[in-house]
């Protein structure tokens, strides 16, 4: 199929555009950012629907991979307008052109953040409700819902894909694991927000990337899908791996808490199973290992 990748520059993005050319699709790359990639990229805003819309004809486009947002939890904190105005404006924007452009498919990718705080766990994507307590997380959760009305208001198969925690070599810096890897190699404390007790469910790159690029074989005029490892792992459990790829112990810095921030993510991803054939093949160590390699060449 012929495939556009919105935020086609970024690090999530450039793995899902590997697999898909791996599998004979074609990719163009879609970015605010001009950076060399091995797809042809069109320099744009996703919030100029017109110029979207024309390069999604210009390129006789099937299937778009709507990636590109302002993320963060805590930017999201101390700028909420603007992240507002370019997740849900831009999202807007994208499912518009898709419209005009007469796209057949699209996937949307979201955000674990928006199940939010005390809730059951595992997350269920038909069961558990979504309390999101961060403006980013908002902006996700209204992503979902215009997604929902333009699947059923124009016919627009559309895939809701919920993330949680992607890490892995190109991971961006403001990320923790990258933090994580950069403070132990500069001998500098690893930042703690909090007692340490966190839990996050992770998810290695590749695995991210695989079950993207799986629901373009969907028919579902309608999804959302959890897409993680199944594996809540304590905060204290990365750091001792990262360590031991590291060979040496790590300093700690412990700060206070971070509003806007979850205790715990855990999906259950029973439904990615059978929908997308998906199992996460990438275990936390080697994939530590694979973005300490790529960080520290």
């Amino acid at each position: 199929m012929r495939c556009l990748i919105t935020g086609g520059a970024g690090f999530i993005a450039s793995h899902l555009a590997e697999t898909l050319r791996n599998q004979n699709h074609e990719v163009v790359l879609f970015d605010i950012r001009n950076l060399p990639t091995e797809s042809p990229l069109v320099e744009g805003d996703i919030r100029d629907t017109a110029h979207l819309t024309s390069t999604l004809r210009n390129h006789r486009t099937e299937a778009v991979f709507h990636l590109a947002a302002l993320p963060g939890v805590r930017l999201s904190v101390r700028e909420p307008a603007r992240v507002i105005d370019i997740n849900v404006q831009g999202t807007t924007s994208v499912l518009e052109a898709a419209r005009l452009a007469g796209v057949q498919r699209l996937t949307f990718v979201s955000s674990s953040s928006v199940y939010g705080l005390g809730l059951p766990m595992p997350f269920q994507e038909d069961v558990t409700p979504t309390l999101p307590i961060s403006p980013y997380a908002a902006s996700k959760l209204a992503g979902e819902a215009l997604c929902h009305a333009y699947s059923r208001l124009y016919n627009l198969p559309i895939t809701v894909t919920r993330l949680f925690t992607v890490y892995g070599p190109r991971q961006r810096p403001d990320l923790a694991f990258y933090k994580f890897i950069a403070a132990i190699t500069a001998g500098q404390p690893i930042p703690i927000y909090g007692n340490g007790d966190t839990c996050r469910d992770y998810t290695y790159c590749t695995d991210a990337a695989r079950a993207l690029a799986a629901t373009l074989h969907l028919s579902t005029p309608f999804d959302i899908v959890n897409i993680a490892s199944g594996l809540p792992i304590p905060l204290t459990e990365v750091i001792a791996a990262i360590e031991g790829v590291a060979g040496r112990p790590a300093l700690r810095e412990h700060l206070p808490p971070q509003p806007g921030d979850v205790d715990a993510t855990f999906a259950d991803i029973t439904k990615a199973a059978r929908i997308l054939h998906y199992a996460p093949s990438v275990s936390l160590t080697d994939g530590i290992r694979a973005q300490w390699q790529w960080q520290t060449r």
